[in-house]
C-alpha cells in the first residue's frame, strides 16, 4: 500500500510539474542493457522524465522508469517516443519494443527518411539517428539517479484481433 501510494505521487508531483528547467545527463551514465526487458514484455509505468518542448529534431531521450509485470524488475527505459502520459495512464499496462522492433525504428529515424519507404521491408533498413543525451528534470534525482539496468527502446499498447 505505501508503494502504491509514493507511486501515485510521485506521478502526480512529475505530471505537475513537467514544465520545469530540464537538463541532460550523458547517454553513458547509464547502465545498459540489452536483455532488461523482452520485445512485447508488459510493464508499468513508475516515473518519466518528460522533456522540454519538442523540436522536431530527436536532440535526447525521454527517461522512464518501469515495473515489469513479469519479473517484478524495476528497469530504466530510455525512449525517443514523449507518450504524453497523464495521470489517466498511472495503472495502464504498456508493452515494451526494443530497439529492432519497426515500432522503436520508425520513432527513431529522422522524419525525413519517412518518404523513402516504399515498402514495410524498407524499414528494416532504417538507421537510427544517434542520441546521446537523457532529458532530466533535476527536481526528481532522488529517483531518476538509480542503478536500475538501463534499455532503449519504446513503450505502447498492443491490442489482439479477435477471430
Amino acid at each position: 500500500m505505501k508503494t502504491t501510494t509514493i507511486y501515485i505521487l510521485t506521478l502526480f508531483t512529475l505530471l505537475l510539474t513537467s514544465c520545469g528547467k530540464y537538463k541532460y545527463w550523458e547517454l553513458s551514465k547509464f547502465n545498459i542493457d540489452s536483455t532488461a526487458l523482452q520485445n512485447g514484455e508488459e510493464v508499468k509505468l513508475y516515473y518519466s522524465s518528460r522533456g522540454p518542448e519538442i523540436s522536431g529534431e530527436l536532440d535526447y531521450y525521454y527517461h522512464l522508469i518501469v515495473i515489469s509485470q513479469k519479473t517484478g524488475d524495476t528497469v530504466n527505459v530510455l525512449t525517443a517516443l514523449d507518450n504524453e502520459l497523464t495521470m489517466a495512464d498511472k495503472d495502464k499496462v504498456f508493452n515494451f519494443t526494443t530497439p529492432d522492433d519497426i515500432f522503436s525504428k520508425m520513432i527513431q529515424m529522422d522524419p525525413d527518411d519517412l518518404a523513402d519507404i516504399k515498402n514495410v521491408d524498407d524499414i528494416n533498413n532504417i538507421e537510427v539517428k544517434e542520441i546521446n543525451k537523457v532529458a532530466r528534470d533535476p527536481e526528481f534525482d532522488a529517483i531518476a539517479d538509480n542503478k536500475y539496468p538501463t534499455i532503449v527502446g519504446a513503450l505502447g499498447t498492443m491490442t489482439k484481433n479477435k477471430e
